[in-house]
């Protein structure tokens, strides 16, 4: 087994093979900044099959699923609410109130259309206020996670009554192909709500750079 010293001298030398071919190789000790967080409730905003970092990090939680494409639905009903506590929310989460279109492409949706790929495929869901999906009433020790492919500024903007009782937000902050918000705009929004930049928790690399990064925010 290579200790770290070895590890760090290997990965340099792959950068290196890497650089012929202008492909870069990234390297970070990896380090799980939610484990030690005390988390009653999980508010999920965008499930799709999962996020696999809360439900491994708090499988104790109660979660708040909320997902409006209806073919994450069975997953969400038969597989992960048979093995953690929650409710699933069949809802889209905005800053509006409505039946409006969604672009489905499979593996992911979304309210806009993206610049790397066409989403073709069109769907009608509910859109609604998540200070109106989810009462505040009992939420106490709650992480709010916002993963809505370039909606998330919206999503925060109907979420005011929430972001006051809540004590963590992890936001997906879009940095290429959806162009909807610049992410200084978040995090602008959270700080004045009390919230500070705390950890980037992941990376997203595309072949252009960086796609999107995963941010924990943490209430001052």
């Amino acid at each position: 087994m290579l200790n770290y010293k070895q590890k760090l001298k290997a990965l340099k030398f792959l950068r290196k093979i890497f650089k012929i071919f202008n492909f870069q190789l990234f390297y970070s000790k990896k380090i799980n900044y939610l484990a030690d967080l005390k988390i009653d409730n999980v508010i999920d905003v965008g499930v799709a099959h999962g996020t696999k970092e809360l439900l491994k990090n708090f499988p104790k939680a109660y979660f708040h699923f909320v997902e409006p494409n209806p073919i994450f639905w069975k997953h969400i009903e038969n597989i992960l609410l048979k093995k953690f506590n929650g409710k699933l929310y069949k809802f889209a989460a905005g800053n509006n109130k409505g039946i409006f279109d969604f672009y489905d492409f499979g593996h992911t949706s979304s309210f806009l259309q993206r610049e790397d790929y066409k989403l073709e495929k069109k769907i009608q869901v509910n859109l609604d206020f998540l200070d109106s999906i989810i009462s505040c009433e009992d939420l106490k020790n709650t992480v709010l996670k916002i993963d809505t492919e370039g909606y998330e500024l919206e999503v925060l903007k109907g979420s005011e009554k929430l972001l006051g009782v809540v004590e963590y937000c992890i936001i997906e902050l879009r940095l290429q192909n959806i162009k909807t918000y610049n992410p200084s705009e978040i995090i602008n929004f959270l700080y004045q709500r009390n919230f500070i930049f705390h950890k980037i928790l992941k990376v997203y690399y595309v072949k252009k750079g960086i796609s999107f990064i995963d941010v924990l925010f943490i209430k001052k």
